[in-house]
């Protein structure tokens, strides 16, 4: 699963699309302290008013939406090499079964037995059917084209915050006296949930039943007890994780002190594989392996890589590991990078480090930054000294 498979469901989940089915929405009201089921309602999605059915839309475009391994991740089932894994049978159960009721608050019960969120919240469920395109194909006469089209069944199950709202003192102008004010409702928050998944997940423009897709609003800090026991998955690692590996096995080629142009040209060389990688039109989610590092340190001047093997061993535990390329660097479109100590914090672009050194003269150190034009403070042009 890659960041397009992922938005090119997203961009599905929007009213009033005729490509778009959505059927049985079931809310389950929790409440956390007593780790009970208060409340369940089941609605059709088509009979909902115009303003709840885009709240619920929201709510569940949210769990596509975010950085890959950092805010959405595809993971696999644990232990499912014969597909024997009883939650996954669940979730296919809850996919096909005609009482999608029952089988949310099964999976909700399972959420109450081990997970632990602060105060009440909501699940909600919604399965549906997007209808997606898979390939155009010329007929040999060349007298149209043919749509081939597949139904991409799946259903979704969010973990939203309850806002319990405050007591406030009001002026009642009939009586003319100060009362305090008890409100009864309690308001959803459907922007913001704590968990969530998409069951199967959407890859190479076909359904896995093999894997699920899993949101956590937490960056790089998903909820182990969630994705483990009520997803029945098992996560690698992380963005974070493999980028801060990454960068440990550079360090210990390399050493700790490195010119800024050689971390450029690192994340130059692995944007390259991505960029190829878009470019063949591959459906394998681009990586560095060991013997792509050896090229990529080789290539960025880093002329001796005799440790490589053994720090690559030493960090990732087996020499067949493959880093996700797309967790190694910063996203090249706009992003930025610091460079930082106690007393300075600069934001640069990863195409500008090329064009910072770090000297020293008269025993102390100055960041040297190469620009084309005068910089502005508050809109003074600063003046040039010789260095």
């Amino acid at each position: 699963m890659n960041r397009n498979d992922v938005a090119s469901i997203r961009k599905e989940l929007k009213q009033d699309n005729t490509k778009l089915k959505l059927g049985d929405v079931v809310s389950i009201y929790v409440k956390g302290d007593l780790k009970q089921i208060i409340g369940t309602e089941k609605e059709y999605f088509d009979r909902m008013d115009a303003e709840k059915q885009e709240l619920y839309i929201k709510n569940f475009k949210k769990l596509l939406t975010g950085p890959l391994d950092s805010k959405v991740f595809g993971l696999e089932f644990a232990d499912n090499k014969l597909g024997q894994n009883p939650r996954q049978k669940v979730l296919f159960e809850t996919l096909k079964t005609e009482d999608f009721m029952e089988q949310a608050e099964e999976i909700t019960l399972k959420i109450i037995e081990n997970c632990h969120y602060e105060g009440d919240y909501m699940v909600s469920f919604l399965r549906g059917e997007v209808y997606k395109l898979m390939k155009r194909e010329s007929r040999e006469d060349e007298s149209g084209i043919d749509d081939i089209v597949f139904s991409f069944e799946f259903f979704m199950g969010s973990v939203n915050p309850v806002a319990i709202p405050k007591t406030a003192l009001k002026f009642d102008f009939e009586g003319k006296v100060f009362k305090a004010d008890i409100p009864m409702d309690v308001t959803i928050n459907l922007t913001s949930p704590l968990d969530g998944f998409m069951f199967p997940s959407w890859s190479d423009n076909s359904a896995d039943v093999n894997k699920v897709v899993y949101y956590s609003n937490k960056a790089n800090d998903p909820n182990t007890e969630f994705f483990t026991q009520v997803l029945g998955c098992e996560l690698h690692t992380t963005a974070q994780t493999e980028k801060e590996q990454f960068l440990e096995i550079v360090q210990e080629v390399a050493g700790r002190e490195i010119e800024p142009e050689k971390i450029a040209r690192i994340y130059e060389s692995v944007n390259t594989i991505i960029e190829r990688n878009e470019e063949e039109e591959s459906p394998e989610v681009p990586s560095v392996r060991l013997k792509d590092m050896e090229k990529i340190l080789q290539t960025s001047g880093v002329e001796n890589t005799e440790g490589l093997e053994t720090a690559f061993l030493k960090v990732t535990g087996t020499e067949k590991y493959e880093f996700k390329a797309s967790n190694l660097i910063p996203n090249f479109k706009g992003k930025s990078i610091k460079i930082e100590n106690n007393s300075v914090s600069i934001s640069v672009s990863p195409q500008d480090l090329k064009n910072i050194k770090q000297v020293k003269k008269d025993g102390r150190r100055y960041l040297l930054i190469e620009i084309e034009e005068a910089a502005n403070l508050e809109g003074f042009e600063l003046s040039t000294e010789e260095f």
